[in-house]
């Protein structure tokens, strides 16, 4: 069984405190640039998500307790009280979860074109129980993986833009293997997005959610519809791809956060 560990990279000096959730196949250092602006009014926390850089746990869900669980632990050993967030792509799902489940410790929740609001067909198919033990499957052997891929262009399952992001980002076993375990393991921290609403109206806290208008993994046609009865939501869209997100953005964050 894999040793657990959740790991962090400190930074800054500031008086708040802002945790810094990654995307897929990243790992911590991916926010660097934007802590460095920050490590005068902020004390950054940048982790590795699960089965990402040095994080590791077993091979086994993850739930909300363990989470919150885990958390605990992390804010008393570090003196954390009220805390921001800025998230990316996979790492809004854990950016999510965090908030629904200490909503009176965050002050201001910033996404970058989250998972966990909108769900694909594709996820839902995924992380079905009777389809999940064949999607491990396909993963694992490449054949089968390049033959769900040829099936999804021939039939226009997946918009083109989708299809080549798969072909780019799992040709490697590895890749594909965390591709199983973060859609697999990670299902539980999802919250109906009526529930988002219910919560983060009710204690009031700011909603940053910046989108890119060519982004076809997290497209705003999706996301945004189901968040519309958020009262403390402000949209920001910049003319951008998904993986160019991160990029085109860190002049916008540092200037939601001071």
């Amino acid at each position: 069984m894999a040793r657990h560990c959740l790991h962090y990279q400190k930074s800054g000096s500031g008086s708040r405190t802002i945790l810094f959730f990654h995307g897929f196949g990243q790992k911590h250092t991916l926010f660097e640039e934007w802590t460095c602006q920050l490590k005068d009014t902020h004390t950054c926390y940048n982790f590795d998500l699960y089965y990402h850089g040095r994080s590791t746990r077993a091979n086994k869900p993850l739930s909300k307790k363990e989470w919150k669980a885990r958390l605990e632990v992390f804010f008393e050993s570090e003196g954390i009280d009220q805390f921001e967030i800025v998230a990316f792509s996979l790492g809004g799902r854990f950016a999510l979860a965090t908030t629904m489940l200490f909503p009176e410790r965050v002050q201001n929740l910033i996404l970058i074109a989250p998972d966990g609001i909108w769900k694909t067909i594709w996820f839902r198919l995924a992380t079905h129980p009777l389809i999940n033990p064949l999607f491990r499957h396909i993963m694992l052997h490449p054949r089968r993986f390049h033959q769900l891929v040829e099936v999804a262009e021939d039939f226009s399952l997946a918009s083109h833009s989708l299809i080549r992001f798969a072909q780019r980002e799992l040709q490697v076993k590895s890749n594909r293997m965390r591709v199983f375990q973060s859609w697999t393991y990670f299902r539980p921290l999802q919250y109906h997005p009526d529930a988002l609403v219910k919560e983060f109206s009710q204690h009031e806290i700011p909603v940053h959610l910046v989108l890119g208008s060519k982004d076809f993994i997290i497209p705003e046609a999706k996301v945004v519809p189901l968040l519309d009865n958020l009262t403390t939501l402000h949209t920001h869209k910049l003319p951008a791809k998904h993986h160019e997100l991160v990029s085109r953005a860190k002049q916008l964050i540092p200037s939601l956060l001071n």
